[in-house]
């Protein structure tokens, strides 16, 4: 609670205000009149409250050149000094009604707009909901740098793979043996199958060499034999020609000259024995047509193998498939393996053409076939892979080539730690989503049901103003984001819903449905909520400035009671007692001022009045109030100061009746000001202050039910004639004196 302002300099109208024996009270009332440094005492108690300096800064002293000073003390003698680091830290136990209050959090002018609702609901959810929306708000930042960061790192992720892999489908990739293998088939495959037409081409080249061998007749010519005794031929040439490489056409022609018997020799005549026809039995076979065609197969077929090369031939095999990008195996035989055994194969021919009867033996030439059937069986296999049947989807090969790709990538150290770092930032946001969601429960159940009582409070207080409205649909703000929410709708009459935030001019809206008076009332039931239901309240300094300008004289009556006797009001009816720390209303209107003096509990009244000018600016200072005297009507004071000075002189009573006249009008005045809605009755029926003590005394009021002084107080009334126009009894002298002694000290007790 403040005890008393010091020190105010060089703000505002307090160029040098030193007030050091104005103390304040549980209950201060100040009054002022406008522009006199009302707003002054109440921005210098914003800034306080909110540890804003720029508020006082603000409002320095027209041409004041020195150092801005507040000082003040509160009821345990602490003093609190601006500037001070203290000072800036704020003080919470302070709520101050006025202007900034209403437009900051209720309305400005004409129009509700969506930052007063956000405001007003932080204020209703108080300090625990304010923790809860702080936590809210610090995980949603939280998530919004972790969003970042993963962002960052996605749009990293995307710059290296073009968007071609999302980060969570290259996260499920899993490890590849012998990828790089695979990746080499593939691109195979696809390769294979862009060349179809060239890989079959190759193919039937190969299978019509193949054929060419494979099915040649050289074993079945080489196998056919005719017996001839060729080398008795060959031993009479050797034997009798000169040149035994002549040609044999003459032999021939001498056979075919010699008789049938085969008697004589054609060339000499002699009988021919026998073994000279043995001899032409020889030619006879060797010039045949047979020996003679055989002979010539056998020539060809010779002659056709010695000029075929196997080593050549499948190194042609092997350049044809390589056209194409296809790798023949390497055959079991060696190249030198390969000549020896055409070599071998080579001279057993020769033999065989020599001697048309020689029996070959076709073993060497059989395994040199092996040979060549294992090239057909090898590139058989190798057409099956690589001449296909079927089309080939190359686009979905190259998106699995891309895919190993990326796996080959995606096993490795830096991206592993990349990865892990990802999955962490997702796995810290879901921990931190389920908090804030929790928490954000948390908070809509406690605004909820802080709300459903500040409901019943405000429509309360409304119902004490007379107001024709009450608030409707009241319920927290839920969502973190956006502007379309209000917190509450207005309903008059019980049955005509107007929303606040309807601008059209030609509905009901929060412009053309309230005066300025409702509008003030709508506040002031918001601020009285929040203040009754504050759980520090016996802790708080409740300052009020000039909030009532606008009210009417019973609004302003009514809103007296609720802060002269603040109480809750709970759902079963109880009337619950409220306690606040301090109460400081300012005001400029006199009549209101007089009301609070009336009807508060022992408040303390100071003034604000003008203290002169320095430099042409006009200064103010607080000085204490004399109500009675300043305020209370001019004749009644007037006969109660003429009253104590006779009392206190001793003075000669000249006009008792006159006096007792006066006495009545004075108990009558404070009767009514002090227990006026206790008397309404009464005082409408004329009553006097007999009446207004018997009605005291019935209702129990201030312990007029307490037989001595209820029975002062009738005896005063006798002595005063109150009622008793027709007593022949007189008070004189000394007795009157101590009538009106009577009188003075019983005023005292009212």
């Amino acid at each position: 609670m403040i005890s008393r302002f010091t020190n105010i300099k060089g703000i505002g109208r307090f160029h040098d205000c030193q007030i050091g024996g104005r103390h304040f009270s549980k209950n201060t009332i100040i009054f002022g009149q406008n522009t006199g440094g009302k707003s002054t005492l109440t921005d210098i108690l914003w800034s306080f409250k909110t540890g804003d300096i720029a508020i006082i800064e603000g409002r320095k002293t027209f041409g004041f050149n020195g150092n801005q000073q507040v000082e003040f003390i509160d009821d345990t003698n602490k003093q609190f000094k601006y500037p001070s680091v203290e000072w800036n830290q704020g003080f919470e136990n302070i709520e101050i009604f006025d202007t900034q209050f209403i437009n900051e959090n209720i309305f400005e002018g004409n129009e509700i707009t969506y930052e007063h609702q956000k405001n007003l609901h932080s204020i209703i959810i108080g300090t625990q909901g304010k923790k809860l929306a702080t936590e809210i708000n610090s995980l949603q930042d939280e998530l919004n740098e972790l969003t970042a960061k993963k962002t960052a790192k996605t749009a990293e992720f995307n710059r290296i793979f073009k968007k071609e892999i999302s980060v969570k489908d290259f996260s499920k990739l899993p490890k590849v043996e012998n990828v790089e293998e695979k990746i080499k088939e593939l691109q195979a495959t696809i390769e294979t199958a862009n060349n179809q037409a060239k890989i079959k081409s190759v193919f039937e080249a190969i299978e019509a060499l193949l054929g060419n061998i494979l099915n040649q007749n050289t074993k079945v010519v080489l196998s056919s034999s005719i017996q001839v005794k060729a080398e008795l031929v060959t031993e009479h040439i050797l034997k009798t020609w000169k040149n035994p490489s002549h040609s044999k056409d003459f032999l021939q022609t001498g056979l075919n000259l010699t008789k049938d018997e085969q008697a004589d020799c054609v060339f000499c005549g002699q009988e021919l024995n026998a073994d000279a026809q043995n001899l032409l039995s020889s030619y006879s076979q060797l010039f045949s047509q047979e020996y003679r065609t055989l002979q010539t197969e056998i020539s060809n077929t010779v002659s056709k193998f010695e000029k075929w090369n196997p080593i050549t031939y499948l190194e042609s095999i092997q350049d044809k498939l390589a056209s194409v990008k296809i790798n023949l195996p390497s055959n079991e035989l060696t190249k030198e393996e390969i000549k020896k055994l055409k070599e071998a194969v080579n001279t057993e021919f020769a033999a065989k053409l020599k001697d048309i009867g020689y029996e070959v033996n076709f073993e060497k030439f059989d395994l040199l076939i092996k040979v060549i059937k294992k090239a057909k069986e090898q590139t058989d296999e190798l057409k099956k892979k690589n001449v296909f049947t079927t089309d080939v989807n190359i686009e979905a090969l190259n998106r699995k080539i891309k895919e190993l790709e990326f796996a080959k990538t995606r096993h490795t150290k830096e991206w592993n730690d990349f990865l892990n770092e990802y999955d962490s930032i997702d796995g810290i946001q879901e921990t931190k989503k389920q908090k804030r969601e929790s928490t954000r429960e948390q908070l809509n159940e406690y605004g909820k049901n802080l709300f459903a009582v500040h409901f019943d409070t405000i429509n309360k207080v409304l119902y004490e103003l007379n107001a024709d409205f009450t608030i409707y649909d009241f319920q927290p703000i839920r969502k973190i984001v956006g502007q379309s929410e209000r917190i509450f709708a207005l309903k008059f009459f019980n049955s005509h819903l107007v929303p606040i935030d309807e601008t059209a001019t030609d509905k009901p809206n929060f412009k053309n449905t309230l005066s300025e008076s409702d509008k003030r009332v709508l506040a002031f039931a918001f601020f009285y909520s929040l203040m009754i239901h504050d759980a520090k309240l016996n802790e708080k300094i409740i300052v009020f400035d000039d909030p009532f300008s606008s009210f009417d004289s019973d609004r302003r009556i009514r809103t007296i009671q609720l802060l002269a006797n603040p109480h809750l009001i709970s759902q079963d009816g109880e009337i619950i007692e409220k306690n606040i720390n301090q109460l400081i209303i300012l005001t400029h209107e006199s009549e209101f001022f007089k009301w609070l003096y009336l009807k508060l509990d022992n408040p303390k009244p100071l003034r604000i009045i003008p203290d002169g000018l320095s430099n042409g600016v006009k200064k103010s200072t607080v000085v204490d109030c004399n109500v009675e005297e300043e305020f209370i009507e001019d004749e009644n004071l007037k006969d109660l100061r003429e009253i104590e000075d006779i009392h206190t002189s001793n003075k000669p009573i000249i006009n008792y009746e006159g006096l007792c006249v006066k006495c009545r009008k004075i108990l009558e005045n404070i009767f009514i000001r002090k227990y006026l809605f206790d008397l309404e009755g009464e005082i409408k029926a004329r009553g006097s202050v007999r009446t207004f003590v018997g009605k005291l005394k019935t209702i129990s009021r201030n312990n007029f039910d307490n037989v001595p002084k209820y029975k002062e107080f009738i005896s005063l009334c006798d002595n005063l004639n109150i009622e008793l126009h027709s007593n022949t009894l007189k008070n004189e002298g000394q007795n009157a004196l101590n009538v009106l002694g009577d009188f003075l000290r019983l005023i005292k007790q009212i």
